[in-house]
């Protein structure tokens, strides 16, 4: 919602802060109540959002990848997307773990974060398939370095995900994560900034044997998400055209 709608909290509850109104489709009818200022800070999906979180699920179960554990970050929109990827999966047998050590770099989000996010039981008490009785590797934390930052999320992946013996597990996170599991180096703020830049749903996929770690082709279909990521020439030739197809200034 952030990405897409930088100014949707102060918008949505112009009329105080219990009474969100959305102002357009591509947001959620509905929201969980809690403070605006929360909101701001831990934003949801969008419609589209889950809609493609539920696909890439699909695209899974398709690839007969059935998850023995589905890990996630702490944050509204990690949470959700691991919600819906399960419900694209069609699974029953696994739920989500709540993983704080997978939340974002910690000196770009307020002083009082922890205070700001649902726990596993509101989730949970929401309709969310979350392990209530999971016991996190990591606390949350109350800043960090970005050295302090790559080690958290390697020493989880040491010690959580590589011990699973199982076949398949999903790990769900913000793309700065994403970025350190392709073997991106995170070195600076700057570099954490470029990951928010690219497109959403990023995905990497790891083979692990022997203690091994090899990246491979992720085992799901290209998502084209627009007309512009297809045909980008389109914007550059007829741009007014496709931005207002009815303007009485434009002669086709």
């Amino acid at each position: 919602m952030a990405l897409i709608f930088p100014n949707w909290v102060r918008i949505c509850y112009r009329r105080g802060p219990v009474e969100y109104q959305p102002y357009d489709m591509n947001m959620p009818p509905r929201l969980i109540p809690r403070k605006p200022l929360h909101y701001k800070f831990d934003p949801p999906l969008t419609e589209r959002g889950q809609i493609m979180a539920e696909t890439y699920g699909r695209s899974l179960a398709a690839s007969d990848v059935k998850p023995f554990e589905i890990y996630c970050a702490p944050d509204m929109k990690s949470v959700q997307t691991a919600a819906y990827l399960y419900k694209g999966l069609g699974v029953s047998y696994t739920t989500i773990n709540i993983e704080p050590a997978l939340m974002p770099y910690r000196q770009l989000l307020p002083a009082n974060y922890q205070e700001m996010l649902l726990s596993p039981k509101v989730f949970f008490g929401h309709g969310y398939p979350i392990n209530t009785q999971y016991v996190p590797y990591q606390g949350f934390f109350g800043s960090e370095t970005i050295d302090d930052f790559s080690t958290r999320v390697l020493n989880f992946y040491k010690d959580r995900i590589v011990k699973i013996e199982q076949k398949h597990v999903i790990v769900i996170a913000d793309a700065s994560v994403v970025e350190m599991t392709n073997n991106s180096h995170i070195d600076t703020v700057d570099d954490i900034f470029k990951c928010t830049r690219k497109p959403t749903c990023q995905m990497s996929a790891i083979w692990i044997k022997q203690g091994e770690a090899t990246l491979f082709e992720p085992p799901v279909l290209p998502f084209t998400r627009s007309l512009y990521a297809s045909k980008p020439q389109y914007w550059q030739e007829v741009p007014a055209k496709l931005s207002a197809p009815n303007h009485p200034d434009i002669v086709t």
